[in-house]
């Protein structure tokens, strides 16, 4: 009961913030974009100046939406009515980033993640409002729509675009905006039917192909939440349209409704892996929505459910159905017709075989996330073999996640960028390597023993034949101290360094290094160790596009050479120890 009332807050407070918000909007006018910020990417690599504006103008359009659904004032109808007709003028509703227009005379009409979220924004509040909206408001904004997104889509060969055969959240968003506007505003007949057939065999042929059975998201958890969202959406519209087609039935799909639950810990840290975040905020509305569909859906904390602000990108899909499918779901425990929310479970051990991914959970609200998997990776990172340790929400060896995205992060330039590195992850450098990009590069053992113990082979990362590299990985579930033990075995003289990261201070004191947290400090001890401990401070612009110093922790590791033999033999033991 606590919990439901906790939701029942959040869903109180959001709504007053949507009130005051568009309170402020209704006086305001919107930024408007010029060809000098659309030309920027193309000229120097930046996007966020655009995007500030792009994307303040669709925090018109939504928070004006949802106000004038929940309350129906005239004073918000009016403003979002000039909004949609200025939102109808843009040249283009696709981003800078997505668009080449210098290959491609008809770039204006590009099919991206934000022309058809806009597409489907208008689409959506447009019925809603059917009533309240202008004749002329209406007709405008769902012809655009059918001119802009449905249209262009009908008519083009497969695929249209790569995200219709690929296997990540541009399918999932793209077909699922296309379809849920296909299903607002499109009569029925053969050409809706064929289109909703093209787009059901995009989703289930590729999109969740992109998936194991295991139902991990290897982009980051962030880029679960954005393609899960617009499949759910798609999935269940077009089930209430026609029953006999339903995409949430699966056993694959049921999967991955439940990884959020196993990616949040303490203090609303969460997994970070690729271009994932480490401090991610929850979609309330959809986890609700999903604990509608499936019984044992758990929710993280609900000082960690994102706020209205809580998506620079202000899209109309999760700012609406935030509020909807909570409200939904309150009503619906109410009514008996679902379960209690369930909070997270705080202790155990759980694997994902498909992804590679391994959970532990310990004493002090421990966690050690980690993983094999390959180089070749959506959103990839060279990081095989890499490990997050969590403690009571803080990050103590830590995952960097996304860095900001310019042209560079997409290009051949990729891994020049430190965050995508093998050296801004914890695992080893062996012989002054980086580990490599590809998928051939790749962990060939990953396992959990029945005693908690994770083992990873992954020298096929390194790309360096004749060499092998072995990590254990134990979390003591009552103590909640971390062992990590290494071996590797390469050419002789080859020299070997243990190499961690945090974005806490460190310091060397005794023999042994000491991260210092807000809550408590982790002591570090290495066993065969050669020579001093080296902290090293690296640069790193995150995703928001904010400087943030970071700490990486490096030692040289003692390495064998037995006699006669061809080969070096480095053994190393990494302990972390929380103190109070």
């Amino acid at each position: 009961m606590e919990m439901q009332n906790q939701i029942k807050e959040y869903v109180a407070q959001y709504e007053k913030e949507v009130r005051k918000l568009a309170d402020q909007l209704r006086n305001e006018c919107m930024p408007q974009p010029t060809e000098e910020l659309f030309s920027e990417f193309e000229t120097n690599g930046n996007r966020m100046r655009y995007e500030a504006v792009y994307f303040g103008r669709r925090k018109f359009l939504s928070v004006l939406g949802l106000a004038s659904v929940i309350w129906h004032e005239k004073e918000d109808i009016q403003k979002l009515e000039e909004v949609i007709r200025e939102i109808c003028a843009e040249e283009c509703w696709a981003l800078p980033a997505h668009v080449r227009r210098k290959e491609n005379p008809n770039w204006r009409g590009v099919i991206d993640l934000f022309a058809s979220e806009t597409g489907q924004t208008l689409a959506h509040i447009t019925t809603l409002l059917k009533d309240e909206l202008s004749e002329e408001v209406i007709t405008l904004a769902q012809n655009e729509v059918k001119a802009r997104i449905l249209k262009p889509f009908i008519e083009s060969k497969v695929p249209y675009a790569s995200w219709e055969q690929a296997t990540n959240n541009w399918n999932a968003v793209c077909c699922g905006n296309v379809g849920s506007a296909a299903l607002l505003l499109m009569k029925e007949g053969t050409e809706k039917k064929k289109l909703l057939e093209r787009l059901n065999y995009a989703l289930e042929n590729y999109y969740l192909e992109g998936f194991g059975m295991d139902g991990a998201c290897q982009e980051g958890l962030g880029y679960w939440v954005y393609g899960f969202t617009y499949f759910t959406l798609f999935a269940l519209a077009q089930r209430e349209y026609n029953p006999s087609k339903d995409l949430m039935a699966s056993e694959k799909v049921n999967a991955i409704a439940h990884f959020q639950q196993k990616c949040y810990f303490a203090g609303g840290r969460t997994i970070s892996f690729s271009d994932g975040d480490s401090r991610g905020t929850y979609p309330m509305g959809l986890t609700c929505c999903l604990a509608d569909q499936y019984s044992d859906i758990r929710f993280p904390d609900t000082l960690y459910a994102q706020k209205l602000d809580g998506d620079s990108c202000w899209r109309w899909v999760g700012i609406y159905w935030n509020w909807y499918w909570t409200h939904r779901y309150l009503d619906d425990v109410q009514n008996k017709k679902a379960e209690e929310p369930k909070p997270l479970e705080q202790s155990g051990m759980c694997i994902l075989q498909d992804a590679q991914w391994c959970i532990l959970r310990g004493a002090k609200q421990t966690a050690v996330i980690a993983k094999g998997g390959n180089n070749g990776e959506s959103h990839n990172h060279n990081d095989v073999g890499s490990f997050q340790y969590l403690a009571d929400g803080e990050a103590f060896l830590d995952d960097l996640g996304a860095g900001e995205y310019t042209k560079d992060y997409f290009s051949e330039k990729r891994y020049e960028i430190f965050c995508n590195r093998g050296e801004s992850h914890n695992i080893p450098i062996i012989g002054d390597v980086d580990q490599k990009a590809g998928k051939e590069y790749c962990a060939d053992r990953f396992e959990l023993t029945t005693d908690r113990n994770i083992l990873i082979s992954f020298a096929k990362a390194y790309g360096i034949e004749s060499q092998k590299a072995y990590r254990e990985i134990w979390l003591d579930e009552n103590t909640g101290k971390l062992t990590v033990c290494d071996y590797i075995q390469c050419r002789p003289g080859v020299e070997v360094c243990e190499n961690l990261v945090t974005r806490l201070p460190v310091s060397v004191e005794n023999d042994s290094v000491v991260i210092h947290g807000e809550k408590h400090c982790a002591i570090l001890h290495a066993e065969g160790r050669k020579g001093e401990f080296k902290i090293k401070t690296v640069e790193h612009y995150n995703h928001q596009g904010i400087l943030e110093n970071i700490n990486v922790i490096r030692w040289e590791v003692c390495c064998e050479e037995p006699q006669n033999s061809k080969i070096g033999i480095a053994d190393s033991k990494i302990c972390l120890q929380i103190t109070e």
